[in-house]
């Protein structure tokens, strides 16, 4: 994982949000990216996700910047509260990190993986979303000052290392391009203070031996 001092947050209030399988936190969506999908959308990955036939026609009058679709949608917005996650101007679900832990001074979210090779890079309506970004994302505008960090726990390699594409995952999620593709509703300023929030990578070996907690808790399967 990287290491700087802004990465080490002092936390002095107690543990009071923590939340992992089979309970994890869900997430919505910022405000911002919704508004920004609705003005600025294109056909998806799958068909699957133009949805019913209602769904479908104004999905589709979205990217062909219907101005009275898109101000509809944008009202609906809007509103006080959203009617649906599968709400036809709802263009991305929440966001469910692994692991949501929270304090008075803190927020920390962590995806753990064991048998991937990688990352989730894309969503339906985006082709490039990276997963932990996402996730710091969409708790950002509910920080309330509050730091954010984010980060991976994955498989160790056969020597007990990081395995080499996972740290190419990790420097990815960072990159320029990534940012701007993954957070296309936020400012510059913004999504460099995002990227500053992922930690990267480290692995469950390492985290068991950090935590004094027997590596045989790694078992292959929860029942």
């Amino acid at each position: 994982m990287r290491e700087t001092p802004a990465h080490r947050p002092a936390v002095t209030a107690p543990l009071r949000t923590a939340s992992w399988w089979p309970t994890e936190r869900a997430v919505p969506a910022p405000q911002s990216l919704l508004q920004w999908l609705v003005q600025n959308l294109d056909p998806p990955r799958s068909q699957s996700a133009w949805g019913g036939e209602y769904a479908r026609a104004k999905r589709l009058a979205l990217t062909t910047r219907d101005p009275a679709v898109v101000a509809e949608a944008m009202r609906l917005l809007g509103r006080d509260a959203i009617e649906s996650e599968r709400a036809w101007y709802v263009l991305e679900g929440p966001s469910c990190p692994d692991v949501f832990l929270e304090t008075d001074d803190l927020i920390v979210v962590i995806e753990g993986k064991r048998t991937e090779s990688g990352p989730t890079t894309a969503t339906s309506w985006m082709p490039l979303r990276h997963q932990m970004l996402r996730h710091i994302d969409a708790v950002w505008d509910t920080r309330d000052g509050r730091q954010c960090v984010g980060f991976f726990i994955v498989e160790s390699g056969a020597a007990g290392e990081t395995p080499n594409h996972w740290l190419n995952a990790a420097r990815q999620t960072t990159k320029p391009n990534v940012l701007a593709q993954s957070l296309p509703h936020r400012s510059q300023e913004v999504r460099t203070q995002i990227a500053d929030a992922f930690l990267g990578v480290t692995t469950w070996q390492m985290v068991c031996r950090a935590l004094s907690i027997p590596q045989a808790v790694l078992i292959d399967q929860v029942i």
